[in-house]
């Protein structure tokens, strides 16, 4: 059987079914990949481990509230991560007041924008990338997890959904591990890189992808 190696729904998009990228294993049960989201991925895990030599990766989802969002012209993603940059900014400018010296740290992200036919609306896969000489581990990123990190994301993501600290609903949730600590430099003979690159690849895969005109399902960090 012919498989289409053009994604339907967006020409752009070559798709992926090979069980390996770049010398990295993927989940033949995702099949198939958007081929340039997996290069932006690699990209990005590339960059992020060339600069933090050791590099926290934490991977979480995110849901919108029953509620729904506030309309606002910007997507809720990249206010996230503008919103998260601006904290960790402030962290380190507080630090350095109290310090000689204070590691810095560039966030990177790649991150995927889903919905699901019986769903009311998107949700969200993230992988968030920082200096682990800063940000040492998160927790399973649920309510009650107090890591400074968590705190961060949860603060940011619940100003953008319009909603309280003190919410009920769980709109935030560690993958399964949430966090992975990267040592680079990044290349597919390390085990840890082998495993993350496979578990991060599931943002880029097809299915369940969220089209809208003006507004990419998929985002990564620009540098």
């Amino acid at each position: 059987m012919n498989l289409p190696t053009r994604n339907p729904m967006n020409h752009n998009h070559k798709l992926y079914y090979d069980s390996w990228y770049r010398g990295f294993p993927l989940w033949p049960q995702h099949a198939p990949y958007i081929e340039e989201n997996l290069s932006r991925l690699y990209d990005t895990m590339e960059r992020a481990l060339k600069e933090h030599k050791r590099t926290l990766a934490v991977r979480f989802d995110l849901k919108v509230p029953v509620a729904g969002i506030p309309l606002h012209p910007v997507p809720p993603m990249e206010r996230l991560f503008k919103a998260v940059n601006r904290k960790i900014r402030a962290k380190y400018k507080k630090e350095l007041k109290l310090k000689p010296y204070v590691h810095q740290c560039t966030v990177r992200y790649a991150q995927k924008t889903e919905q699901r036919v019986e769903s009311p609306y998107e949700h969200y896969h993230v992988v968030l990338f920082v200096n682990n000489d800063v940000f040492r581990q998160v927790g399973h990123m649920g309510p009650d997890d107090d890591s400074e990190l968590t705190k961060i994301i949860r603060s940011s993501w619940f100003s953008i959904a319009n909603v309280s600290e003190n919410t009920t609903e769980c709109l935030i949730h560690g993958s399964t591990p949430s966090f992975r600590r990267l040592k680079g430099p990044f290349n597919s003979t390390n085990p840890d890189m082998i495993d993350a690159f496979r578990h991060f690849s599931y943002l880029c895969k097809e299915d369940s992808t969220l089209y809208r005109r003006g507004r990419p399902a998929f985002t990564t960090s620009r540098k």
